[in-house]
């Protein structure tokens, strides 16, 4: 056993279950987050879906001040795949740091950067064989669309709405997001780009009620709407889309879809860009999500988990026809520093581990057992999507309607908090998704299932009022939030 893992054994052994005995916030946490408050930028002291403050994480489980502890199914929707602090990934960054520290990549060669692009091809989908650094997952999908106009020489990007794709300013100033306020006092509009709804088998437009839809009619209005009213094919130089839809609600398209885009793709020479930065790297039970319908893409976008909880990283994949002549520029002074090379290398090696993705399995199907019994049991339960370590529960007023039920997510988060799962929402959305470790244990795992199982129970017993539309939500009280 090496040094490191008797530390982490000890420190594991203070936060054995998760436990709430204090209201939420505690006190110490609510002394914390009023000096947070008063020298914080506006949109950080919303307090409403993370109320306390963390003291200590270890693995899958988070400590706040107050001595609470919680099932933690957030961290792993950032970088740290393999739960906190994980020894493999920390003693490499670690040992490059010492060695190497922050080179500029970019100017100056070094070994980690080196051998995590050879190990990165070598596990990337078929036909990709070059690679471009980047610091961050929204530069990455800038360099993406770059490369793809490049190499085509066409304006036009197709996109799906929903999507979201980070927050630099061009992105959501012409990108469709996962909601509508991201983009507010930025939005310039720009042009080049087309969007189209992103395939969804519970709901569709024009269409009153639950599916489940045959999704290829997204493909109908794209070629029998878009290509004929708005874009013509050969303006279109790429689609920039997520294998499966993250932010707006773990939405998983059909065989039948691909196929039809992927053909649409290759008969018009557009350049199929996937953005990977959440779907990859294991979280979808595949080290790619595309491998779920073999799909071979032009560009990959990564970022998020390609970290593995060390450095900031990510990277854009391409084929030898988009990149290996490219004068496109991706990277910068902190894109691909040795530290993040030598911990994203350790990430990929310990993705390849068996046990590793065997875990994710396991939690894809303890996840359907425990939650999909729920669209049967509960009104409120409309779906319940699971790909890998990706599961989303989506709330609706009614099985009849299936409108929207935002203030329903938003209570079912809160009561789970209080059974101490911290899972992710956001004000206005409908959709309650779980994001474990591809590591977290299987009976927490499994419990925290019941735990949220027990909290959307609660809720139905008296379930809250909801707005008389999305538009006219309103956010909880004492927010700042516009609406």
């Amino acid at each position: 056993m090496s040094g490191g893992e008797p530390r982490r054994a000890r420190r594991q052994a203070q936060l054995d279950w998760p436990r709430v005995a204090t209201d939420l916030p505690g006190p110490k946490s609510a002394e914390l987050l009023a000096r947070l408050d008063a020298v914080a930028t506006a949109p950080l002291t919303d307090h409403d879906e993370v109320p306390f403050v963390e003291d200590l994480k270890v693995g899958s489980l988070i400590r706040d001040v107050d001595g609470n502890v919680f099932a933690d199914h957030v961290s792993a929707w950032g970088a740290t795949p393999y739960g906190a602090s994980c020894p493999e990934i920390i003693s490499a960054l670690v040992a490059a740091q010492q060695r190497y520290g922050m080179e500029i990549t970019d100017y100056i060669p070094n070994r980690p950067a080196i051998e995590l692009a050879s190990r990165l091809i070598s596990i990337a989908p078929y036909g990709i064989s070059r690679f471009s650094p980047s610091p961050t997952g929204t530069l990455a999908v800038e360099t993406g669309v770059k490369l793809a106009r490049e190499s085509t020489g066409r304006p036009m990007i197709l996109t799906f709405l929903g999507q979201y794709h980070g927050e630099g300013t061009y992105l959501t100033a012409s990108a469709s997001t996962d909601l509508s306020e991201v983009t507010s006092h930025s939005s310039q509009y720009t042009s080049g780009l087309i969007f189209a709804p992103y395939p969804n088998s519970f709901r569709a437009p024009f269409h009153h009620g639950p599916g489940p839809y045959d999704d290829t009619m997204y493909v109908d209005f794209l070629e029998e709407w878009l290509l004929v009213h708005q874009v013509e094919p050969e303006q279109i130089a790429g689609v920039l889309i997520e294998p499966i839809l993250a932010e707006g609600g773990i939405l998983i398209p059909s065989g039948g879809f691909w196929r039809r885009l992927t053909s649409l793709c290759g008969r018009w020479g557009w350049k199929l860009i996937l953005d990977e930065v959440q779907t990859g790297m294991g979280r979808s039970g595949t080290i790619f999500a595309g491998e779920r319908w073999d799909l071979h893409p032009d560009i990959v976008l990564l970022g998020k988990g390609f970290a593995a909880g060390g450095a900031p990283i990510a990277a854009v994949l391409g084929t030898e026809d988009v990149m290996a002549a490219s004068d496109v520029h991706g990277g910068g002074t902190f894109a691909w520093t040795p530290p993040a090379c030598a911990g994203a290398l350790a990430g990929i090696e310990k993705l390849l581990e068996h046990r590793t993705l065997a875990n994710v399995a396991e939690i894809e199907r303890v996840a359907n057992a425990e939650l999909l019994p729920l669209v049967d049991e509960i009104p409120e339960v409309g779906d319940v999507r699971v790909a890998g370590a990706f599961i989303g529960i989506e709330f609706v007023v009614d099985k009849q309607s299936i409108r929207p039920a935002p203030a329903f997510h938003r209570a079912v988060h809160q009561a789970a908090l209080r059974r101490g799962v911290v899972g992710i929402t956001q004000w206005g959305k409908w959709v309650y998704r779980l994001q474990p470790a591809l590591t977290m244990p299987i009976p927490l795992f499994a419990w925290s299932c019941r735990a949220v199982a027990d909290a959307i129970r609660e809720v139905a017993r008296k379930p809250p009022q909801e707005a008389p539309s999305l538009i006219e939500r309103r956010p909880p009280a004492g927010g700042t939030r516009r609406r």
